[in-house]
C-alpha cells in the first residue's frame, strides 16, 4: 500500500509528463487517443472562402471597367435620382450648432 503522499506525487507526475493519471478502458482511451492527435485548425481556418478579399478585388475590377455589377449599379443610380429630388439628410447650419 502506498502513502497519499507517493499516490498524489505519481498523479503529478503523470499529469507533468502528460500520461494518463488513472487507468482508463479501451473505450475511454478511443477518446484520449482522439483529443491527443494535432488540431484541424489550420484545415478547418481555410474552409470559408476569403469573402473579404473577393468583396475588394471584385470593387476594383468594377471600378476599372472589367466587371459589371448590376444591383450595385441600381443602389448608385437610385442615391442619384434621391439626391435630385432633395432628398437626403437636411444640410448643416453652421449658426445652429453648439460649440462648447
Amino acid at each position: 500500500m502506498s502513502t497519499n503522499y507517493a499516490r498524489k506525487m505519481a498523479l503529478l507526475q503523470a499529469r507533468i509528463f502528460g500520461k494518463l493519471t488513472r487507468p482508463v478502458t479501451k473505450q475511454s482511451y478511443k477518446v484520449v487517443t482522439h483529443f491527443s492527435r494535432r488540431p484541424l485548425g489550420g484545415a478547418i481556418n481555410s474552409y470559408y472562402p476569403p469573402l473579404k478579399q473577393f468583396n475588394s478585388l471584385l470593387l476594383r475590377l468594377r471600378h476599372l471597367g472589367f466587371y459589371r455589377d448590376d444591383h450595385l449599379d441600381f443602389k448608385e443610380e437610385m442615391a442619384v435620382r434621391r439626391k435630385e429630388r432633395g432628398k437626403g439628410p437636411p444640410k448643416k447650419v453652421p449658426w445652429k450648432t453648439k460649440i462648447y
